[in-house]
C-alpha cells in the first residue's frame, strides 16, 4: 500500500543534495526523507546525522529499499544515466539535477527508460519555479508580451575553486553543459519553440584547471529558433561582484526583465553610487526556487502528473550544450536537424 507520503531518497548530498534533502526532510508537504547515499562514506554519516534516516555508500542498496518510492540524482553528470535506468527498473520516480547526461547515448537511454517504465521524472531546472521567470512565462502565454523577438539569459558565477570532475568536460559536460544548461531550457521554455542553429564562442582566462582540459571559463552562445526568436546566452565562472543570473525579452508589445534578485531590499545611495547586497552563491539567490521544484515533483509523484521540466527537456538542452561544444571547437555553427 502506497504510504499518504512519498519516501524519497537522495543519492549525493553533496552541496545541492544537502539542500534538497533539507528540504524533504522539513519543508515539502507529502515528503518524507528516509535515506542518503554517497560514495564519501563521512558525507553520508553526516547527512544521516542530521536529518535521521538511513545512509547508503552503495546507491544501489538505497534504491533496493521497500521504503524508498523516489530518488533525488544530484551526483556528477556522468552517473546519472546509469542510476536513472536501474531506478527506472525498480520503478522508482526520479528527480535529477542538470544536466542530466554528457552525451546524446545517455540522454536517449534515459528518455528510453522513462518511457518504457512509466515513471515520472524531473529535472531540476529551477527557473521554471522562480516566481520571476514563472511571471515571465504568464505574461508571454497571456499574450501581453507579443512575439518574442529575442531573448537574452545568463549565469556568472563567483569566484571558486576549479578542481575534481568539474574542471574535466568529459565528466561535467563542459560549460556548456554544467552551467549553460539552465538558460538553454529557460530559453525553450519561455519562448515555447526549439532551437535550429547553435553558435558559440569563449576564452580559458582565469583557471588553468580549465584551460588545462579544454574547457572554458567564459562564454557566449548565439541561438536561433525555429519560431524566428534569436537568443544569446553568456556564463562566466569568474563573477568579481557576485552570483548573477539574469533575463531578457523583448517582445512586439513590451519587454520583459528579469534581475539577478538583491539578497535583500535595502539599497544605500551616495553622490556618486548606489550599492545593495549580491548574492555570493547560487542557493541563496534559488533557494525559493529550489523548495518550490520539490514541492512540484513530489506532488507529481502523488498526483501521476507530468512534471514542469521532464526527461525530454533535459536531452534538449543536452543536446544544445554538445552543439555549442562542436561550434566553438569546429569555429562555425551548428545546425540541429531531427
Amino acid at each position: 500500500m502506497k504510504s499518504e507520503r512519498v519516501g524519497v531518497g537522495v543519492i549525493g548530498v553533496g552541496s545541492i543534495g544537502k539542500t534538497h534533502a533539507s528540504n524533504l526532510a522539513t519543508r515539502v508537504p507529502g515528503a518524507k526523507l528516509v535515506a542518503v547515499s554517497d560514495v564519501n562514506q563521512a558525507a553520508a554519516s553526516e547527512a544521516s546525522s542530521r536529518f535521521g534516516v538511513k545512509a547508503f555508500g552503495d546507491y544501489t542498496e538505497l534504491l533496493e529499499d521497500e521504503s524508498v518510492e523516489a530518488v533525488v540524482i544530484a551526483t556528477p553528470p556522468l552517473m546519472k544515466k546509469e542510476i536513472t535506468v536501474r531506478a527506472a527498473d525498480r520503478r522508482k520516480a526520479v528527480f535529477c539535477e542538470k544536466p542530466i547526461a554528457v552525451s546524446m547515448e545517455s540522454a536517449d537511454a534515459m528518455v528510453e527508460a522513462v518511457k518504457s517504465s512509466g515513471i515520472t521524472f524531473q529535472v531540476g531546472y529551477q527557473k521554471r519555479f522562480d516566481q520571476s521567470f514563472v511571471a515571465a512565462k504568464q505574461a508571454i502565454d497571456g499574450g501581453e508580451v507579443g512575439r518574442i523577438l529575442l531573448v537574452r539569459a545568463n549565469n556568472r558565477d563567483p569566484p571558486s575553486r576549479v578542481g575534481g570532475w568539474t574542471a574535466d568536460p568529459r565528466k561535467s559536460g563542459s560549460i556548456f553543459l554544467d552551467t549553460c544548461s539552465h538558460d538553454f531550457d529557460a530559453v525553450r521554455w519561455l519562448t515555447g519553440s526549439e532551437v535550429e542553429r547553435v553558435y558559440a564562442d569563449g576564452s580559458s582566462t582565469m583557471f588553468e584547471e580549465l584551460k588545462a582540459s579544454g574547457d572554458y571559463d567564459t562564454v557566449t552562445i548565439t541561438l536561433k529558433l525555429r519560431n524566428g526568436t534569436m537568443a544569446e546566452v553568456d556564463a562566466c565562472t569568474y563573477t568579481p561582484y557576485g552570483f548573477d543570473s539574469r533575463a531578457e525579452i523583448v517582445g512586439t508589445k513590451a519587454g520583459v526583465f528579469i534581475d539577478m534578485g538583491a539578497k535583500d531590499q535595502m539599497r544605500m545611495f551616495r553622490k556618486d553610487s548606489v550599492s545593495f547586497g549580491m548574492h555570493d552563491f547560487y542557493g541563496s539567490r534559488w533557494g525559493q526556487a529550489y523548495l518550490d521544484e520539490m514541492i512540484g515533483f513530489v506532488d507529481a509523484v502523488s498526483n501521476s502528473a507530468v512534471p514542469r521540466a521532464t526527461v525530454r527537456d533535459g536531452r534538449a538542452a543536452v543536446r544544445i550544450g554538445l552543439a555549442a561544444w562542436d561550434s566553438i571547437k569546429s569555429g562555425a555553427p551548428v545546425r540541429l536537424v531531427d
